[in-house]
């Protein structure tokens, strides 16, 4: 307790008050209590604390609020003010005596009084926080000293027990927890909790009663529009309740769900009918679903006053739509739709739900036109029947004019059809189940456009997928002229200088020529950032058995990301210029980050080297863990090693087939 020379007019009140210190002193607090009631009787002001209403709501609410000040002056009118040093000594010790009786109530009722009291003395925010903390409530006893802090320093900024209170707000603040609901600007809240996962949003509704109010107000239903529903589990405790939930969360969004994305939904959908989802969902534009564990048929829907308008459909890996569905969906939309994937397209043979055929051009009747389309994704199931009865893409090409990205896999395609019928294309990747309807006539020439800037090709070899400069020369052998000889001209490579990513995995290698071809523009320009060629003509590298032999062009500081594969097909692991060659390969590119090897056996002391050039990511499927180099590259250069492809390529689409692709080395019955 503070020791403060006592005023001339206030003899008796110190004379109590240094008789009340002596009993303290001597551990007798009845008695110091009394003749500390007495001391504070008798001050001038006339202010009875003991008669005083109680003060803790009013305050402290202003305190929690950060608005002390605030409740400070609207108690100003119905109470008395007092700054007579020996009054708020003798109230200050009084508090103490309580204190040591562990009478912890009455002590932040006094406490409070005397911050209403005397709002400029530091005294009684000193006290007040003491009191709050043995009462285990640092937070506010922290936000006591901050606002007393305040508006002490407004009166008396050279307070002697300024610093002391200072001293306190920075021990407290170490202890403290702070809401961040309560604390930050809703504009705040609302940004941090529109990054969480839909599932972390939900789980922080039953943080508290504050946080729920706080997350589900008017001013913050925008997090809500977003939902993704993922179900791990076969059986999940809350499926059941799935309707009544889904219904919950929307109203949180006010019905104004836009986008929905469901894995799993054979789960969802089981309890919450798509009509209904849709019912609930009038302003959804963005919807995905999948089906991981399985397969899920979606039917024709029943008929609606007011469909959602859709900017993306994703129907992925296990949902089988049926045709009608698929002509539901797109004629609602077909004048929005910007985005549209269909992994498992429907059997032309599934009942009587049959496309219509014209000539050589197969697809189903009665899609709209979509003139919004930028970008389509589909694929048939390869469970489905032969061949020739595939899905051919020139049946649907005219309907969707402005494509700029396109990925199909397991259907009947024209190259030269789809630069005629999509000029804009700038992205394309063709799966390893792709077949070409070749024209000999007609498909002449470079087959991609010159401003593409991803190009994906996978097959047996590169031939399967780039057209010809000139017809095929067809002759019969005049000695037997039923036996009839076909050469093929060469290849016509496109001039791709804005490329920006290419793949190409085939099972033969592509030729030296053309791969210089197709990647000289763009290294030359300085656009290209993934180079993904499986397998390399690696024998090129070493032509000199004294030095590597890598082409000069051969080279960029703009790619990031380089396959290094085709060594083992030619036994050149055991070449004694190997580790020359890689290195060396990897020196034209000083801004590789990520490297994949697949299933070479590089050694792990060149991988370590590797690393030690600024590779931070290693892909390999080799089959041994490599465990070692993984724990060495992650805590000295902080780099990674996996064994598996690289999950950005599309070739590992997560909702493509489940199969083990040869060209990957990896099955894709792995993925998520």
């Amino acid at each position: 307790m503070a020791t403060v020379s006592p005023h001339a007019s206030d003899r008796v009140s110190t004379a109590y008050l240094k008789k009340g210190r002596a009993f303290y002193s001597q551990q007798k607090y009845d008695q110091a209590q009394k003749a500390f009631e007495k001391a504070t009787s008798l001050c001038n002001c006339g202010v009875s604390i003991q008669n005083q209403p109680c003060m803790n709501d009013a305050i402290l609410t202003g305190i929690v609020k950060d608005k002390l000040k605030d409740a400070l002056a609207s108690l100003s009118g119905t109470s008395k003010r007092c700054d007579n040093q020996v009054h708020l000594d003798a109230l200050d010790s009084l508090i103490a005596t309580y204190e040591m009786q562990s009478r912890f109530d009455v002590c932040l009722e006094y406490a409070v009084k005397m911050v209403n009291l005397s709002p400029r003395d530091p005294k009684a925010y000193l006290r007040l926080g003491k009191i709050l903390r043995l009462r285990k409530q640092p937070n506010l006893a922290y936000h006591t000293y901050k606002q007393g802090i305040e508006l002490v320093k407004r009166k008396h900024p050279h307070h002697t027990l300024l610093k002391s209170l200072q001293a306190q707000r920075d021990k407290a603040v170490t202890v403290a927890t702070f809401d961040p609901i309560m604390t930050f600007p809703i504009e705040i809240v609302r940004m941090i909790f529109k990054y969480l996962e839909f599932k972390m949003r939900c789980r922080c509704l039953c943080v508290s009663k504050t946080w729920k109010l706080a997350l589900t107000a008017p001013s913050v239903r925008d997090i809500w529009q977003n939902q993704v529903y993922k179900f791990t589990q076969r059986s999940h405790p809350g499926l059941r309740r799935m309707l009544p939930s889904f219904r919950t969360y929307t109203d949180y969004a006010a019905r104004g769900l836009t986008e929905l994305s469901i894995d799993g939904c054979s789960h969802f959908l089981t309890f919450c009918k798509l009509p209904q989802v849709l019912m609930f969902s009038k302003n959804l534009k963005v919807l995905k679903l999948r089906e991981p564990r399985g397969s899920f048929n979606l039917d024709a829907l029943p008929w609606q006053k007011k469909e959602p308008q859709l900017t993306i459909l994703s129907l992925g890996y296990g949902v089988r739509p049926t045709p009608t569905f698929l002509q539901q969906m797109l004629t609602t939309s077909f004048d929005s739709l910007e985005e549209l994937s269909i992994f498992e397209l429907p059997d032309q043979a599934a009942g009587n739900e049959s496309p219509n055929q014209d000539g050589d051009s197969l697809w189903y009747p009665d899609w709209p036109k979509l003139e919004k389309l930028k970008i389509v994704r589909l694929a048939s199931p390869q469970y489905h029947s032969s061949w020739h009865h595939s899905l051919d893409l020139r049946g649907v090409m005219d309907l969707m004019p402005n494509v700029q990205e396109a990925w199909v896999d397991h259907i009947h395609y024209s190259p030269m059809d789809m630069m005629r019928y999509w000029p804009n294309l700038r992205n394309i990747f063709i799966g390893r189940s792709t077949s070409v309807s070749w024209a000999l006539s007609e498909d002449i020439g470079p087959c991609f456009n010159q401003d593409m800037r991803e190009l994906h090709l996978e097959g047996h070899d590169i031939a399967d997928r780039i057209c010809r400069r000139e017809p095929p020369l067809i002759t019969a052998n005049p000695q037997a002229p039923w036996i009839l000889t076909v050469r093929f001209g060469e290849l016509a490579v496109p001039n791709l200088s804005k490329l920006e990513k290419l793949s190409m995995l085939f099972h033969v290698s592509v030729d030296w020529s053309v791969l210089e071809s197709m990647l000289r523009p763009s290294l030359v320009s300085g656009t290209l950032r993934e180079i993904d060629v499986r397998p390399l003509p690696a024998i090129r590298f070493f032509q000199d058995l004294r030095t590597p032999t890598v082409p000069e062009w051969f080279r960029s500081e703009s790619v990031t990301y380089l396959s290094l594969t085709g060594f083992a097909q030619d036994f050149l692991h055991e070449h004694r210029l190997f580790e020359a060659v890689i290195l060396e390969i990897a020196s034209r590119f000083p801004n590789l980050r990520s490297v994949d090897i697949g299933t070479e056996m590089f050694p792990d002391p060149l991988l370590a080297k590797l690393i030690q050039k600024g590779v931070k990511t290693v892909y390999h499927r080799a089959g041994h863990s490599r465990a070692d180099l993984r724990e060495w590259a992650a805590t000295k250069h902080r780099a990674q090693v996996i064994s598996r492809p690289p999950l950005h390529i599309p070739s590992m689409h997560p909702d493509r087939n489940r199969f083990f692709n040869e060209l990957l080395s990896f099955s894709n019955a792995e993925l998520p």
